[in-house]
């Protein structure tokens, strides 16, 4: 492979996570589970530099596209010396503001009027931090001067409205390359997460390289103030206007972008790109998705990039066009259709001036076809194509390349790909990040030890079964509910306890990220999941240690392109953030979610029985009711959704997905060779399986929460063997080395080590069965 810069190559396969990074096989998995207990301190990220590096700003005419914001017009507006706000703000020295949620949270309710929607909004606005002014909002624009006064050949704008946890590899990729054909460009990331410590942890390696860059929270009213989006923001904060069932993020996106341009000209450019060529050339440009074949006119345009001179007549259009014909409800109307819809009707307005660049300056792939610059080539025809095209692309007329992140996040760049190529010519980062991200997380030692087994050494801390933390990282982890009533109480004292707790109990409480719990299910499945696994997890994060970690490394082993959800609500947090992160760095399909319990039972046999307990009529019994929620929580999940359903205390060795609406056996007849017991901690059904109807209704008419298993494994038992038969069912009951090879009571033998020449053969049979 020919390139202009040799990549580091660990970098290049794991750290960005474009090569897929396959893991040392966990050769005696089950049997050295001991190895898991190696412990490796987390390393302390170093501090970011606490000033900006001092440049000067060009002339206009230099500048290229950048025109100063510093008109008569803007200039009246005080100067606030932020130096010393920059050096608390780069050494990050504040907590991060607001939750790891952030405004994402801006998704309504599925299958909602748009009076209810309305209505929901309305509720929702006084925790709408994007509408709330602070201290970094309010400073916005004397910090956009300050930055931009210190010298920028071009100013460039990305906005970033999610967490800056989800700030990923592909993203960091278009700010790499972008200062690659601009190293003394300026680069505004607007975005209130990501103007926090954290995101300036992301930014360190561009800073700590001398390159212009900074994260700055937006301040809405000031940006449209005096154009026609202020009528539609007030609009909005009033709470009488419909967001539609769009997030509301993304059509703040479209228009932030505009409002920008408008208040400081130069160029917005979306954050799925490889930036190739400088941009200083372009002016007033803005780039065709696509053209008649037969007319070669542009038929659609695209918002991806826009280059602008400040206060251009055409942003007041496309401002006026997105106040009086928003509509959140139709993808696209407010982004790229609206860009066409303006330019079409008055693009030829005298004076506007407008360049409408070809479909390769920007768009070289369409969105359906972008799997093809992903690819390896396998024949000589592909490998000619491929260096016809970084050809193309290198000495044409192609100034970025859009990747379609929505489509692309789930392809590998595989090497030899025209993506790898040029990645590999366009990069600055990429030769050392690495070491600053600590290359040694990403390899094989010489004992064999995994990429999985030493990512939990790490992940998981020195001590104890939680990943260490700076308070000031991670927010404070709360004990989860005290679901456990006091021992020795009667059935009537439990009934009184429990109704005094029920004020105090988490998980029947609402919340954003429950509330949000059906859309983003849905919005995970469409990520590419052929199969939907499941597990849950109602203990606090704290306690999410080395052994159900173990859990997720096999899984992924097995099932490296399926999707795994966890159910909780302690794990939709920093600190499982941190824990997942090992899995999320290899481009793994994880998420935890908070659950909503009462739209999961929505429907079901188990409706009735939440709100008993809810009431505080119920007894919840003598075990912890967590227990017996997961119990519940699993059947309801598969019910809705389908797929399959593990215990978080399982090796995963096989792939198990070609079974259909089957369970396990945990225990057989030696004479009948009939089983004798199920076990649910492996479920797998289709969607809305009638036997998991059955299932909720035993739940709800015999729950007891007194007897251990009555409303788990013998439940199960209980159904199936009553009704298991029954016409269409078509269950599958797998045998119980399925699952379950050894007995509980015998469990620790795979545990120990083999003492004698008998024992090493019965560890040999027990690896060749599982393995």
């Amino acid at each position: 492979m020919v390139a202009s810069k040799k990549m580091s190559k660990s970098f290049f396969d794991c750290q960005y996570g474009f090569i897929s990074c396959t893991a040392t096989s966990l050769v005696l998995y089950a049997i050295s589970f001991v190895a898991i207990f190696l412990i490796i301190d987390l390393q302390n990220v170093s501090s970011i530099p606490s000033k900006l590096h001092n440049i000067y700003l060009t002339t206009p005419e230099t500048a290229g596209v950048l025109v100063s914001p510093h008109s008569e017009e803007l200039s009246h507006s005080p100067i606030v010396d932020t130096s010393e706000h920059f050096e608390l703000s780069l050494q990050g020295n504040g907590e991060e503001k607001g939750s790891e949620e952030d405004d994402y949270s801006l998704i309504p309710p599925e299958n909602i009027s748009t009076r209810e929607r309305i209505a929901w909004f309305r509720r929702q606005l006084p925790e709408l931090r994007i509408f709330q002014p602070t201290t970094l909002s309010q400073q916005f624009h004397s910090r956009v001067l300050n930055f931009t006064n210190k010298g920028c050949s071009i100013l460039f704008y990305m906005i970033w409205l999610s967490p800056s946890q989800s700030f990923g590899k592909r993203e960091f990729l278009t700010m790499d390359t972008l200062f690659k054909a601009h190293p003394q460009g300026c680069l505004l990331i607007i975005s209130k997460s990501m103007d926090s410590k954290r995101g300036n942890r992301v930014l360190k390696p561009l800073l700590d390289r001398g390159f212009k860059a900074l994260a700055i929270t937006p301040d809405l009213p000031f940006l449209v103030k005096d154009t026609p989006a202020e009528a539609w923001l007030e609009e909005m904060k009033s709470g009488t206007r419909d967001p539609g069932k769009i997030p509301l993020f993304q059509n703040l996106s479209n228009l932030l972008r505009l409002a920008l341009l408008y208040k400081y000209g130069g160029v917005y450019v979306d954050i799925d790109l490889i930036i190739l060529k400088n941009f200083s050339g372009l002016r007033n440009a803005i780039g065709a998705q696509s053209v008649n074949p037969v007319t070669k006119k542009w038929n659609r345009l695209n918002g991806a990039v826009m280059v602008f001179d400040r206060k251009h007549p055409i942003l007041l259009d496309f401002l006026q066009e997105f106040a009086s014909t928003f509509d959140g409800n139709r993808w696209g109307h407010n982004g790229p259709y609206l860009v066409s819809r303006v330019i079409d009707r008055v693009g030829n307005t005298p004076g506007y001036n407008l360049t409408i660049l070809p479909p390769r300056a920007f768009y070289l792939v369409v969105w359906n076809k972008i799997e093809r610059l992903f690819k390896k080539p396998e024949n000589e025809i592909e490998a000619r194509w491929v260096e016809s095209e970084i050809k193309g692309v290198n000495k044409g007329e192609t100034y970025a390349v859009h990747l379609w992140n929505k489509i692309s996040r789930e392809f590998d760049i595989e090497e030899g790909s025209v993506m790898a190529r040029l990645i590999s010519e366009h990069c600055i980062v990429c030769d050392s990040i690495a070491k600053i991200l600590d290359e040694e997380d990403f390899k094989s030692d010489s004992s064999g030890t995994s990429i999985g087994l030493r990512s939990i050494q790490k992940s998981l801390g020195k001590q104890g079964t939680h990943p260490k933390a700076d308070d000031n990282e991670l927010i404070e982890e709360e004990e989860e509910d005290p679901l456990i009533p006091p021992k020795h109480m009667s059935r009537d004292e439990r009934i009184d306890w429990f109704r005094n707790q029920l004020p105090k109990l988490k998980i029947f409480k609402p919340v954003n990220s429950s509330q949000h719990f059906h859309y983003r299910v849905l919005n995970f499945l469409n990520r590419g999941c052929s199969t939907l696994f499941h597990i849950i997890w109602l203990s606090s994060a704290k306690s999410f240690g080395k052994r159900e970690f173990v859990t997720l490394d096999s899984f992924f082993k097995v099932y490296p392109q399926q999707c795994l959800v966890i159910l909780s609500r302690s794990m939709e947090s920093r600190r499982g953030y941190t824990i997942l992160k090992p899995f999320l760095d290899r481009g793994f399909k994880v998420i935890a979610i908070t659950p909503d319990l009462p739209f999961l039972f929505k429907g079901t046999p188990a409706e009735s029985w939440l709100e008993e307990m809810k009431s505080g009529d119920r007894d919840p019994g003598s075990i912890p009711l967590f227990q017996n929620l997961s119990n519940l929580l699993r059947l309801a999940f598969l019910y809705k959704y389908g797929g399959v359903y593990m215990d978080s205390d399982m090796i995963i060795m096989k792939d198990f997905t070609q079974f259909k609406n089957a369970v396990g056996a945990q225990s057989i007849d030696p004479v009948t060779r009939k089983w004798t017991r199920l076990n649910g901690a492996v479920m797998i059904f289709d969607i809305h399986h009638p036997i998991l109807v059955e299932f909720m209704r035993e739940f709800a008419l015999s729950f007891d929460g007194n007897k251990w298993g009555h409303n788990g494994p013998y439940l199960v038992t209980r159904v199936i063997e009553r009704v298991g038969n029954s016409p269409g069912y078509n269950l599958t009951i797998l045998p119980h080395k399925a699952f379950f090879p050894v007995d509980w009571v015998k469990i620790r033998r795979l545990f120990k080590k083999p003492v004698d020449e008998s024992d090493s053969k019965w560890v040999e049979n027990t690896l060749i069965f599982s393995v």
